[in-house]
């Protein structure tokens, strides 16, 4: 069962929780990550299912009214309902099994940065920080555009629990954090010019 009281831990007093959070095995770490991922992927299916439907009817309004073609292609439309509801519960299931894997991954991440800034415990530790900082992402993630503050509550959380399990200061808890992010975020700029260029090389082929 989920511990409700190590939930509102993490969200109302979060460097006590992962300071107390230091003996749980990792087992019990997981398990608590899965359940939460677990019950935000029932919440976040359903979201989808209704905003997908009413979002996929509308479309098929739009193009309803855009004479006969338009009448005859929302026609036709009106036959791939059923497809765009399992493509979602699909689409959601996969994440679910991402981020049931991909837990470990994003953990060890995190742990390297963690590295580079000053951590001084092993990779178990981060591991359960990162499923443990997950806790505010899984309650709202699952809610049109509240889920943005889940992302960044995440993040914030992330840094606390890399403090606190890791014996890392604030600060560099914070730069592991951050410098990733700006890594990533610098790689898909220059992912992004090399498109754009590749675009202008194709254009100016044929003008």
């Amino acid at each position: 069962m989920l511990d409700m009281n190590k939930v509102k831990g993490f969200l109302m007093a979060p460097a006590e929780t992962f300071r107390a959070s230091k003996g749980d095995s990792l087992g019990s770490a997981f398990r608590y990550y899965t359940i939460l991922l677990v019950i935000w992927t029932i919440l976040a299916a359903i979201v989808w299912l209704v905003m997908g439907y009413f979002a996929f009817q509308d479309i098929i309004i739009r193009i309803g009214n855009m004479g006969v073609f338009g009448s005859q292609v929302a026609e036709a439309l009106t036959h791939f309902g059923a497809f765009v509801s399992t493509f979602q519960l699909f689409t959601v299931y996969v994440f679910f099994l991402l981020s049931l894997v991909g837990i470990f991954f994003s953990a060890f991440i995190w742990h390297i940065f963690a590295l580079l800034f000053g951590a001084k415990k092993e990779f178990s530790q981060t591991i359960k920080t990162t499923m443990y900082a997950s806790t505010p992402f899984f309650l709202l993630g699952w809610i049109p555009y509240i889920a943005a503050i889940g992302v960044i509550w995440y993040l914030v959380l992330l840094i606390i629990g890399l403090a606190e399990m890791q014996d890392m200061s604030m600060g560099e808890a914070a730069m592991a954090v951050v410098v990733p992010l700006l890594l990533l975020l610098i790689g898909a700029i220059i992912w992004g010019g090399v498109i754009y260029t590749l675009m202008m090389g194709i254009l100016g082929i044929f003008t």
